[in-house]
Formats: C-alpha cells, sequence, structure tokens
C-alpha cells in the first residue's frame, strides 16, 4: 500500500463560496485577518465539516484555489487521510488521492458557511473568533 494513485492534485471549493476564502485571508492584520492562505482556510472548514459529520457535494462552478504540495506532510495530509479512513471505513482509500480529495473538499463545502458565521458574523475581532469557536 505505498503507491497512491495520483490522478489530480488540485483542490477546488464552489465558486460561490470562493468570495469567502478571499475575504478570510485578505489584509495583513492576523486580528482582523486570521488565516494567511486559502489552504489555512480549506482545513478548518474540513475540520468543522468532519466535527459536524457533514459532507455537502460539490455542485456549482468549480474553482481551483491550490495543489497537493501546499498540504503539508506532517500536519494536512496524516489529517486528512484519517478523515477519509474513517468516512470511507476502509484504508485501501489511501491508495486513492483523488477520493482523499473529494472527501475534503465536500467537509469543507459543509464546513465552510459555519466557519465565516462564527469568525467574520459576529461581534469581535476575528482572530478571536476563530479561537472560541464552538465545540458541537
Amino acid at each position: 500500500m505505498n503507491e497512491q494513485n495520483i490522478s489530480r492534485d488540485t483542490v477546488v471549493i464552489d465558486d460561490s463560496v470562493h468570495h469567502v476564502y478571499q475575504r478570510l485571508t485578505e489584509g495583513n492584520n492576523p486580528v482582523e485577518t486570521p488565516f494567511r492562505t486559502m489552504k489555512d482556510v480549506f482545513m478548518w472548514a474540513v475540520c468543522l465539516g468532519y466535527q459536524r459529520g457533514e459532507r455537502k457535494p460539490i455542485f456549482g462552478k468549480r474553482v481551483t484555489i491550490f495543489r497537493w504540495a501546499q498540504f503539508s506532510p506532517q500536519t494536512d495530509i496524516p489529517l486528512l487521510k484519517s478523515f477519509a479512513i474513517v468516512d470511507k471505513q476502509d484504508v485501501n482509500i489511501l491508495l486513492e488521492q483523488e477520493d482523499i480529495l473529494t472527501i475534503a473538499e465536500e467537509y469543507a463545502n459543509a464546513g465552510i458557511d459555519p466557519l465565516y458565521r462564527e469568525v467574520l458574523g459576529v461581534p469581535g475581532q476575528p482572530l478571536w473568533n476563530v479561537t472560541n469557536l464552538p465545540q458541537e
């Protein structure tokens, strides 16, 4: 199980939420813009979607926001792989990078709206809102 089937390496989101990713990464003040990259927003959205047990397929126009190589091999990739294993209940999912990406994208698609609401849709500074995200 050491050879992974790599059919794509792009990470996509629904075009309808692209503005959310942009808004969460615009600016240089970390208190107002707690995420440095779209990859950071994506990973938080994946985790929120997973925490809520929600996957939401992307039906709209797809926008590529970054590539697989931007994931940290020490933190991001193991996390995404573990979510995929639990989701599919099959370790063979580790052989399918495209399936791992699809699962992550669907969790992110379900998690992006709650992330936006909790970070920018409530009073307070966005950085502190991130640190106070509700536990479900």
